[in-house]
């Protein structure tokens, strides 16, 4: 049974992983689209109060998403360590696939590009680490049991 877990783990890990990225770049991108027509107009200043306001929504639901997911990938986990560390490994692929993904996205960087683009950077690596932070305290329980 601990074989199959070794062999399931990891390919489970990339659909979930998959299925969460093409959420998140979908859903970013129909805001951006959408919110293009209104934040042209607005001065920087009420660009960056509003901008995080904004996506903060579409942030919580992605972190709940991948702290869900972690959660539900732990009963596949076949061992604590080799769970934290291979799920570390594809965390940070994903977190540098979309970063690039983002920032690649546009060929004229005005300021608002760049500054949405940051936004959307913090957003990843808070993403990603969320992740890898929900095994880690569950190694970090295992080890105390």
């Amino acid at each position: 049974m601990k074989t199959i877990k070794f062999l399931v783990f990891i390919p489970v890990c990339l659909i979930a992983l998959g299925l969460i990225n093409y959420g998140f770049i979908f859903l970013l991108n129909w805001t951006i689209d959408k919110s293009t027509n209104w934040y042209h107009d607005l001065d920087f200043i009420y660009f960056i109060l509003l901008m995080p306001f904004f996506w903060g929504t579409i942030w919580g639901v992605f972190k709940l998403a991948a702290m869900g997911i972690a959660v539900l990938l732990l009963p596949l986990s076949p061992g604590r360590i080799f769970s934290l560390y291979s799920l570390g490994v594809l965390s940070l692929i994903n977190c540098l696939v979309l970063i690039i993904h983002f920032w690649t996205r546009e060929v004229s960087y005005s300021w608002r590009v760049v500054v949405m683009s940051m936004i959307i950077t913090i957003f990843i690596i808070d993403f990603s680490a969320s992740i890898v932070l929900v095994f880690s305290k569950r190694v970090a329980q295992g080890l105390e049991d």
